[in-house]
């Protein structure tokens, strides 16, 4: 092995991975991070839109001197041609939405790799941090593949568990995923720079794979029990956020709910009342009290907002 080896990182443009691991990869003494390949100009990856605190893997790299490289198709030939002069070792890949094609992944010397936030087999796919989530799980983790041409669907390189309280959100799940992920990539260079891997083939008979979350996704579903409800809220949060329509069409955004422990009588899906400056919803089973819901892009208390609420005491949602 040479004495620095030569990766490649695969990064969405405002990825929040993306950003310490360039930091890591640009700064490590055995490493050469020869190039950037990341989003196409105006795309960003929805995951951190409306996040406060925002990055720019392309201006980070730009100080840094390291080429960025955004093709409008990562499998086009110019940039298949540009990275085989490049002569990596590796691809990392880190919360990167395009798909490698097979011609791409047979460049490096040694393997692409890439770190997905979820326990594969399960999980495979977009945002698993929101089904986890929605599906109340009480473990999670994060695990690092060797990349073939299938949907991660590589063999496990490492795989690190993180359990859950079950109070998580899903930005909450995503951010901690983000932090052990680039812990794991610390532990990983070493084996990288030794070019020596183990590795086990993933039991797909375990395997689950979703897709991208929908509108219908996040339209909560007052016909669920409540604790269905309340996963949809804390997977959505906080955007774009679980939300429902009044009848005469409005939105709202619900971002943190409880089960309720007060008793109204008959539950009716989808009725709301306010009692002493505190809103409930009700679901299949039991009531919900709305915590806080969104108001022109801030959280705000639904007490404080119950005037809101005030169209009647109660509310017919729609279906």
């Amino acid at each position: 092995m040479p004495n620095k080896i030569k990766v490649v990182l695969f990064t969405e443009i405002n990825s929040k991975l993306g950003s310490p691991f360039l930091r890591i990869l640009s700064s490590h003494p055995m490493i050469e991070l020869v190039a950037v390949v990341t989003s196409p100009h105006n795309v960003l990856c929805s995951y951190f839109i409306n996040d406060k605190y925002k990055v720019d893997v392309e201006a980070e790299a730009n100080v840094l001197g390291i080429k960025v490289m955004r093709p409008n198709k990562v499998s086009s030939p110019e940039l298949i041609e540009e990275l085989t002069k490049l002569n990596p070792y590796y691809f990392i890949v880190a919360n990167f939405q395009q798909l490698l094609t097979e011609k791409l992944l047979s460049i490096p010397n040694i393997m692409p790799i890439n770190f997905h936030p979820s326990p594969l087999p399960r999980y495979a796919g977009l945002a698993p941090f929101y089904w986890i989530i929605r599906n109340n799980e009480k473990q999670s983790a994060i695990s690092v593949i060797k990349m073939d041409d299938g949907l991660d669907t590589g063999p496990i390189i490492m795989q690190r568990p993180i359990l859950l309280d079950g109070n998580e959100t899903g930005i909450e799940l995503r951010t901690l995923q983000e932090q052990q992920n680039t812990l794991m990539l610390l532990d990983l260079i070493p084996l990288m720079v030794e070019g020596n891997f183990s590795y086990i083939p993933q039991n797909m008979t375990n395997r689950t794979y979703f897709g991208r979350p929908t509108e219908s996704d996040y339209l909560l579903n007052f016909n669920m029990d409540a604790t269905f409800v309340v996963s949809q809220v804390k997977a959505a949060y906080r955007t774009p956020g679980a939300h429902f329509y009044f009848r005469d069409g409005t939105k709202l955004i619900i971002l943190s709910v409880i089960i309720s422990t007060s008793h109204f009588g008959m539950v009716t899906p989808g009725k709301i009342k306010k009692i002493d400056e505190k809103v409930y919803i009700s679901t299949k089973d039991k009531w919900l009290e709305i915590l806080t819901i969104d108001v022109n892009g801030e959280e705000i208390s639904a007490s404080a907002f119950s005037s809101f609420f005030n169209i009647n005491e109660e509310i017919q949602l729609t279906e």
